[in-house]
């Protein structure tokens, strides 16, 4: 069985190996044995990689993947929820980057067969963080506003999506005047360009709208921009911090405007296993089937060539590895 495996951490294209480890075998008493169809390359498991995340294998050598979908192969005994041919994601911790795996049947669920695999393969971590963002921090009612940067980013888009589905209203902003109006076209309320005067042209935009919540992906000066924008007493929740920059505001924004900052973290204790969490991915699937929620990938690569696929995806962009029938990349 081929797999992608790290033995050291290092430069992801240069430290990752394609591996043949043992086939997992057939699924014993509640079992279900999965062939990974795709398995997409977080930002995340990059810097797990490099040995730059909280979060690192408890030995090496290690495979790697934090999310991916896979068809159910043959299910064992007392397995009722699940038969061969049904799509469910692979359990966190599990490392998606392999053709297969035997996993527990508990807590698995079968995603909606009309889906795009593509996109469900990437329910388990950006729709269930925006959700959470969207609904543990700031009582948000129906028409309430909320404003977030990096727009374009998984999270981004399912935090428009979502935003949506639960009636609250969306600021979004970005780095390029290119995603305006295919943001706007997926839902986004109102998309900005980041740059001078972000919360005058936000207060027009909202008609001078109270904003409670802004969701911080980078941090920085971005991440300040953003809580200027909000409404005294409001919360900005940051939640990754691409620009590798300290998470900042203006003091005046924090002691006269007693505007809060707070981190979220999808695998802390408190949500890791939270049924909370599991709601958000289910809505999250909804909403691919649905139309309602589709991240832009840039490419597609086979499992067979993962120092393209890693060198491809540290110059940005949604890279995927297709496990199973690929032959090339797209």
């Amino acid at each position: 069985m081929k797999a992608l495996q790290m033995s050291r951490y290092g430069k992801p294209h240069e430290v990752v190996e394609l591996v043949d480890l043992p086939d997992p075998g057939a699924p014993e008493s509640g079992e279900v044995l999965l062939a990974v169809e795709y398995a997409p390359i977080n930002f995340s498991e990059l810097l797990t990689i490099m040995g730059r995340y909280p979060l690192r294998p408890s030995k090496l050598p290690a495979t790697v993947g934090n999310e991916g979908v896979a068809q159910v192969i043959a299910a064992g005994k007392g397995v009722a929820a699940l038969k061969p041919g049904d799509r469910v994601l692979v359990p966190f911790g599990h490392g998606a980057w392999r053709e297969r795996l035997r996993v527990p049947a508990t807590g698995l669920f079968a995603l909606p067969a009309s889906a795009d695999p593509r996109q469900l393969s990437m329910l388990s971590i950006n729709p269930p963080t925006a959700a959470l963002l969207l609904s543990e921090y700031v009582d948000l009612k129906s028409g309430d506003w909320v404003i977030q940067n990096a727009g374009n980013s998984g999270v981004g888009r399912s935090v428009i999506a979502i935003a949506r589905s639960r009636n609250l209203r969306s600021v979004t902003v970005v780095r390029r005047a290119s995603l305006v109006e295919e943001l706007r076209a997926a839902g986004g309320d109102v998309v900005l360009v980041e740059g001078p005067d972000l919360a005058k042209r936000v207060a027009e935009a909202t008609k001078d709208a109270r904003i409670k919540l802004g969701i911080d992906g980078v941090a920085g000066e971005s991440g300040a921009a953003l809580a200027a924008t909000l409404a005294p007493g409001g919360t900005l929740l940051v939640y990754s911090y691409i620009s590798r920059q300290p998470v900042t505001a203006d003091g005046a924004d924090l002691i006269f405007r007693d505007v809060q900052i707070r981190g979220f973290w999808l695998y802390a204790s408190e949500t890791r296993h939270s049924q909370k969490l599991v709601d958000g991915i289910k809505l999250g699937a909804r909403l691919v089937a649905e139309g309602a929620l589709n991240v832009p990938i840039a490419a597609t690569f086979p499992i067979t060539e993962p120092a393209a696929a890693l060198g491809h995806a540290l110059k940005g962009g949604k890279v995927l590895f297709q496990v199973t029938g690929v032959k090339s990349n797209t």
